[in-house]
């Protein structure tokens, strides 16, 4: 996918698991450099593990350092790393709206900010992992949709602010993803939600739950010189949720 004789240095987060996984796993058979973020280190052979917990400022920080001063460079920054989170808005604890929003809006925000200078000068690339719930309202989701819309729209924001820069900002917004995340979360769904609502959850086309690696794909796609005219898209992988 390079149009370059160089490796490019690629920064994965969430890279332990599920779409992270994937994701590091594609760029690294692209030959790239690939730094795996993640709290855990069960990222894939090949891909080197930086820990960081990326709601702290601090762990990123020191995150991005790390990679910078391995490798000397930033060219694609890939925040792939996010929690869910299902249940009534009424049992929304502070601490779970804290932890939501630090993990999947405050995270990118900040790993963003870390890399940009890199970014700027390898006039690189941004591959936010949004959601369906940040591009049309869901139930059930209050703290994960909040979360999801903010950063659709920060990448939206950001690809107009560092377009000059030569720095394209993209996101992927997929539906229902078959990782045990998911898997999990949902089956703590209370029984008697209102089905009027949540049939929206349910995607139209058969079978549309959507694999790490189709997603992983996408990523690596808009991370590629292929993509070089696309900025500020928001692309939907949901099976017309939407």
């Amino acid at each position: 996918m390079s149009d370059s004789a160089t490796p490019r240095v690629v920064v994965v987060t969430g890279a332990a698991s599920g779409i992270g996984f994937a994701t590091a796993e594609l760029f690294r058979d692209l030959g790239d450099v690939v730094l795996g973020l993640d709290v855990a280190a069960s990222v894939p052979d090949g891909v080197t593990y930086v820990e960081c917990n990326v709601g702290q400022r601090e762990a990123v920080d020191a995150a991005i350092a790390t990679c910078v001063a391995a490798h000397g460079r930033i060219d694609v920054l890939a925040n792939v790393a996010g929690i869910v989170q299902f249940g009534r808005f009424a049992d929304i604890s502070d601490a779970e709206w804290d932890r939501v929003h630090a993990v999947d809006l405050k995270g990118p925000f900040m790993l963003i900010q870390a890399a940009l200078p890199y970014l700027r000068a390898s006039r690189g690339a941004v591959v936010n992992v949004s959601s369906v719930a940040g591009n049309k309202a869901q139930p059930y989701t209050a703290a994960y949709s909040a979360a999801k819309g903010g950063l659709t729209m920060l990448t939206k924001s950001l690809a107009l602010e560092l377009a000059a820069d030569g720095i394209r900002v993209n996101a992927i917004c997929p539906g229902t993803v078959a990782t045990p995340l998911v898997d999990e979360v949902a089956s703590r769904f209370p029984a008697d939600l209102d089905a009027r609502a949540t049939d929206r959850l349910m995607a139209m086309l058969p079978g549309a739950a959507i694999t790490p690696a189709e997603l992983g794909s996408a990523i690596v796609y808009l991370a590629s010189p292929d993509a070089r005219m696309i900025t500020g898209s928001v692309l939907a992988f949901d099976g017309g949720m939407t």
